[in-house]
């Protein structure tokens, strides 16, 4: 099982990133956040259009801005990690 960071322990972390940085995080903190929404929702074509959406830019392996691979770039994560650990969640 993956370590659970809570909020409040990355919130001193978070002021110290770059605007760039921030701006990746918030990027890939969304597409997170769309997903865990529309997974728990009832099924309908708006909420699997969403989830296809999502994990068409997360398994993207395109190499342009803000892509995923992109932001785990300029992140320093591993896009494979990110991809796995996703995974586990739904």
């Amino acid at each position: 099982m993956p370590d659970l960071i809570l909020p409040e322990q990355l919130e001193h972390r978070i002021r110290e990133l770059t605007p760039e940085k921030r701006l990746c995080l918030a990027v890939l903190a969304d597409c997170v956040h769309r997903l865990r929404k529309a997974v728990r929702q009832p099924h309908s074509l708006k909420t699997g259009r969403i989830i296809q959406r999502e994990l068409r830019w997360l398994s993207s392996r395109a190499d342009r801005p803000y892509s995923f691979e992109a932001i785990c770039a300029v992140l320093d994560l591993d896009s494979d990690a990110v991809r796995r650990a996703l995974r586990v969640k739904w």
